[in-house]
Parts: structure tokens; C-alpha cells; sequence
């Protein structure tokens, strides 16, 4: 029996947390830094970093977190990540020896942004450098959001006397390898609780489910020769790579839902006249789960085999990345929910509203559906251009996409949100989250999601059966971790 489907009962808690005094304190400890928050997401989004290239945003976070009394310590095992941490004893903030019994809180931030997308905060599609990248995908506000929360945790747990230990991770390169060198080398696993959330288009909890992925390239080998004198002497590695790609289509009917294969050729010859001596495709594995991965690419390596028996060539294998399907913890789901009710949403200023209706406006009326249909939130909302509201969706429902966020769900537990720091119907990986991710509006919607964060963080520290209730979840719900690059 699959570890995933059995149940498990929800212990019941006693909310001590959130009173109208904690929301106020919160509210009025992040509203006086404000300015402060928000000039840091505008210059991440102002000097976007590709993937291991995020030296000058790492550095902002790093040096910041530093400021704020946090132990700063940059790991090795991926360029430009690092873990903060402060150790709250009872109220005072004072640095002593860890105690073994304190709650470890931590806060996933990332801040990589994605090649090519350059943009200004625009409605009309205008790069600010053409070619140049840009953060579409909204990393400028996730970094910055999660940076809220840890700050405002270690306020809340001081001024009430609760002790934890609260961690603020340094995520680089999401949109390439992600965190996987982080939770291999343990990182994550001694985490109590994690938390973290993503831009979007909607106020939701992160509910519903994501792919496991693998992004691997077959490159094949074969022998050059003249293609018009002397074909009968070359064998050919393009027909390898075709007759390995065909060998996919055929595949796809025989392979289990939810799987998915797409692929390019990434290497095809040089000239028509010379015989290919090398070919490659470079493909992604889709799958409900890491386990089915594995047996993808079991059977992917065995069509290559097959393809170089009949063209007399050989092939290697390169893993470049690989994620985890993300499993929720629904015991955290729910606290955050809670407190997502419990924090009133901003509200968006005259100029705010317009940008968000001419922007949503950019996007093909028969397009916007596409960012809330597949988790479950209902097409009505697109009469609006912001969501002004807290929906529940995505419980039961799984998207195609990958984040590496799934890797650190096998080894800790987790919850995430989604905050509308976009219009409705605006997805990701578009010049319109690029230009929404730099716009006022957007930063309000950062800063909510950081105090949602906080709010929840402030109960599963300072309520023990709440923490308990979620530790027990994911024992209820444990497979082992492995990587879908360890095939």
C-alpha cells in the first residue's frame, strides 16, 4: 500500500495564537518596514540573475538577514545558497547553546529569475533590455516575501516569550538544479517545519500536488563520412537520435496517466553531406511521482539501446536536473489558511486596479482560464482583475509543473500558499508576470504572504500539538528520499 493514501486523524488544537492583539503586532511590525522590504524586491527585480549567477541577490539576502542578528552560513554544495538562522530562547533573542527540545522553523526563499524575459512594468510588451533576463516567474517577490516572515517570526516569538529556532534558506537556481544538493546533503531534514509560498494569480494554500521530473540528453555516437561518396562507411548517430525519438511516440500509448514526454533535438550534424558522428536529444520525464520517473527512464534507456543496435552507434546518458512531486502537509495547509483569513488583504489603490485590468487585458480572453481551471478554482473569478479574496483550491488536483520544493516535502514537512501579486489569469514564465512582478501592487501582496507565513509559523511554534499533529502527517505519509537524478 502506498504510504501516500493512508489515513491518519488530525489532532485537535487549541488556538492560543491568532487574537486580534498577535494580527495587530504583526501587521504594525511589517508596515513600519515596509519601504524597506519593498526596495529590495524592486532591486532583485531591477538586476535579475539567472540560475548560479544570483551572486548580487544572495549577497542582498545574506547581508541583510546578518543585520538582523541571524548566523549567516553560505554552503558549499550549491553556489550562492546559504542557511540563516536565530535562535529565540524565550524572549530575550539571546544567542546560548541549542536546546534539543526547540522547534527549528524555516523559510525556503528564492530569488533566480528566468532567461530572456526581460520587461518593464508595462501593459504593453517592452523589454527593459532586449535579450536580458527578467523575473517572471516572480522570485524577486518569493525571496523577499519569505524574508518577511522570518524577520517577523523572531518579533512575535521575542514579545511573547516563545523559544524556537528560525531558519531563513537561501534557494538558488529554481528554474535550473533547485535545492536538491541542499536536501541530499541534509539541510532540510532536522527542519521541524517549513514553509514557503509563490506569486500567482490567486489567494489560495498550495494544496494541490506537482509533477516529478527528470531532464536528461541522450547523446549518441556514430562515425563520420562523406554522406554522397561514401555513406555505406558512416554510421550515422541523427539516425540514433530519430529512431530513439520515434521510439517515444510509440511509448506515449503505453505509458501510465499523467506521464508526459517532450523532447528537442539538441544536437542534429553539422552539414547535410557529412555523415552525423554525434546527435543528441535533450528531453523532460513527467510523472505523478518519482518512483514512476525512474521507470520511464528505465525504459528510455532501453530504447536507446535499441536504437544503437540497429545503426551500429552508442550512446551516453547526462542527468541535468531532476525534481520530486511535492507532497503538502495538510496540517500546515490548514494552519495557513486560517491565518490568510485572519490578516485582512490589501487593498489596491485606483492606479493598482487599472494596471491590473490592462494588463489582465493582454492576456487571449480563451487564455486566462488556463492559470485556474487546473487547480480548481472556478473561471467566474476572471470578471475581476485582482483576487480580493481567500480562495481554498487545488485539494485532489495536480499540475504538470515541477518544483523543487517537492524534494524538501520527502525529508521535512511543509506547507505553501500562492498570493495574487498578479492579475487573474496571468501566468507564469510570460512578460506580464515579469512587468506585475515589479508593480506596487505586487509588493503589497508579497508582504501579506509574509505575514500569513509569520502568523502560522508563530502557532506551530508556540502551540507543541499543533507542531505534533503535522510531525505526525508526514511520518503517516513518509516514503524514503531519493532523488529522480539518482537513477
Amino acid at each position: 500500500m502506498n504510504n501516500r493514501n493512508k489515513t491518519f486523524n488530525h489532532v485537535e488544537t487549541k488556538r492560543i495564537g491568532i487574537d486580534t492583539g498577535l494580527v495587530a503586532e504583526l501587521r504594525r511590525f511589517v508596515d513600519e518596514r515596509a519601504s524597506e522590504y519593498d526596495v529590495i524586491a524592486q532591486d532583485i527585480w531591477e538586476h535579475p540573475e539567472i540560475a548560479f549567477q544570483e551572486k548580487r541577490s544572495s549577497a542582498l539576502y545574506r547581508e541583510r538577514l546578518a543585520s538582523q542578528g541571524f548566523i549567516v552560513t553560505e554552503l558549499p554544495e550549491l553556489e550562492n545558497s546559504f542557511v540563516a538562522e536565530k535562535m529565540i530562547t524565550g524572549g530575550a533573542g539571546v544567542l546560548a547553546p541549542t536546546p534539543v527540545d526547540l522547534p527549528i522553523i524555516g523559510f525556503m526563499g528564492e530569488y533566480d529569475a528566468l532567461p530572456g524575459m526581460s520587461q518593464a512594468c508595462s501593459t504593453e510588451r517592452q523589454p527593459r533590455e532586449v535579450g536580458a533576463p527578467g523575473h517572471a516567474c516572480g522570485h524577486n517577490l518569493l525571496g523577499v516575501g519569505s524574508l518577511v516572515a522570518v524577520e517577523a517570526l523572531v518579533q512575535l516569538l521575542e514579545s511573547r516569550g516563545v523559544a524556537a529556532r528560525v531558519r531563513y534558506y537561501g534557494c538558488p537556481a529554481e528554474e535550473s538544479l533547485g535545492r536538491i544538493p541542499m536536501v541530499k546533503a541534509g539541510r532540510f531534514s532536522d527542519a521541524s517545519a517549513i514553509l514557503t509560498w509563490h506569486p500567482a494569480d490567486v489567494n489560495t494554500p498550495h494544496r494541490y500536488v506537482t509533477s516529478a521530473n527528470l531532464a536528461v540528453v541522450f547523446s549518441f555516437k556514430g562515425r563520420a563520412s562523406h554522406a554522397g561518396m561514401a555513406p555505406h562507411a558512416g554510421r550515422s548517430a541523427l539516425d540514433a537520435a530519430q529512431l530513439f525519438n520515434l521510439s517515444m511516440e510509440f511509448m506515449r500509448e503505453h505509458l501510465e496517466p499523467g506521464i508526459m514526454l517532450h523532447y528537442v533535438v539538441s544536437d542534429g550534424g553539422q552539414r547535410p553531406n557529412i555523415v552525423p558522428e554525434s546527435a543528441a536529444t535533450f528531453l523532460y520525464i513527467r510523472a505523478p511521482s518519482a518512483a514512476m520517473v525512474r521507470t520511464v527512464m528505465a525504459r528510455l534507456t532501453k530504447a536507446a539501446r535499441g536504437a544503437c543496435l540497429m545503426t551500429e552507434t552508442s550512446f551516453t546518458v547526462e542527468i541535468k536536473h531532476g525534481k520530486c512531486d511535492y507532497r503538502p502537509n495538510e496540517t500546515i495547509q490548514d494552519a495557513l489558511l486560517e491565518a490568510m483569513r485572519a490578516l485582512p488583504l490589501p487593498k489596491p489603490s485606483a492606479e493598482e486596479k487599472d494596471f491590473a485590468a490592462r494588463l489582465q487585458a493582454s492576456v487571449a480572453k480563451e487564455d486566462r482560464p488556463a492559470t485556474l481551471l487546473p487547480i480548481g478554482a472556478p473561471a467566474s473569478l476572471l470578471k475581476a482583475a485582482i483576487h480580493a479574496e481567500v480562495g481554498d483550491f487545488g485539494a485532489g488536483k495536480r499540475i504538470g509543473g515541477s518544483l523543487d520544493t517537492g524534494d524538501v516535502s520527502y525529508v521535512a514537512p511543509v506547507g505553501q500558499m500562492n498570493s495574487a501579486t498578479w492579475p487573474l489569469g496571468v501566468g507564469a514564465h510570460t512578460w506580464q508576470s515579469c512587468a506585475a512582478s515589479g508593480s506596487p501592487w505586487a509588493f503589497k501582496a508579497m508582504r501579506w504572504a509574509g505575514m500569513s507565513m509569520a502568523l502560522t509559523a508563530f502557532r506551530l511554534a508556540a502551540e507543541p500539538k499543533l507542531l505534533a499533529a503535522a510531525r505526525a502527517e508526514f511520518k503517516a505519509t513518509a516514503e524514503p528520499y531519493r532523488s529522480t537524478m539518482d537513477v
